[in-house]
């Protein structure tokens, strides 16, 4: 098992249009890397301010609904946290430091290593509009996708290479870890 970082988790952000499947990329990379033996936190965001994580007729939501700011749930083997403000991006990366990698959905802005997926050749405009971009995972077939090779330096992996994806995710690690040394 390769040795990951002490200093800072390893960041990708998964990034694309609606029902592109970032969502299933992100838990199939969450299986693979979690069965190599790393720690994984995933940050998901929603655009629309619409998730609710409590519901009605527990103890929780009934904290909340008192007005509570920040409700927090702990078992044995599990904790939850509901607050009723926005963090930063930053902040909560600085949260899950302990984990070895960190996967987001969604922040296109933020200043991260990014797969941009790709179901319909129209998808590619999004590449136009981002900033550290590394890769692409697509739905197309390799034939219809040649504008694809226009792009200098990304990879490119079939979403159907989840595995594929972690491995070469893994394979970063040591990269990350010379560039700070």
């Amino acid at each position: 098992m390769a040795e990951t970082s002490i200093t800072s988790p390893h960041i990708m952000q998964i990034v694309g249009y609606k029902n592109t499947g970032k969502s299933t990329l992100i838990a199939a990379l969450t299986r693979s890397l979690t069965f190599a033996g790393r720690k994984v936190a995933v940050i998901k965001h929603d655009g629309h301010d619409h998730f609710e994580m409590d519901h009605e007729g527990t103890d929780s939501y009934s904290f909340a609904q008192a007005g509570a700011d920040a409700v927090v749930v702990m078992s044995e083997k599990r904790t939850a946290l509901i607050e009723r403000q926005a963090i930063p991006l930053e902040d909560m990366i600085k949260y899950l430091s302990r984990y070895d990698w960190i996967l987001i959905e969604g922040y296109k802005q933020a200043p991260y290593p990014k797969l941009v997926m790709v179901r319909e050749e129209k998808d590619l405009s999004l590449m136009e509009t981002l900033q550290d971009a590394v890769g692409i995972v697509s739905w197309l077939e390799h034939d219809k996708s040649e504008s694809m090779k226009d792009s200098e330096g990304l990879v490119r992996h079939s979403v159907h290479e989840a595995e594929d994806i972690a491995r070469w995710l893994v394979s970063l690690e040591c990269h990350e870890e010379k560039r700070r040394l």
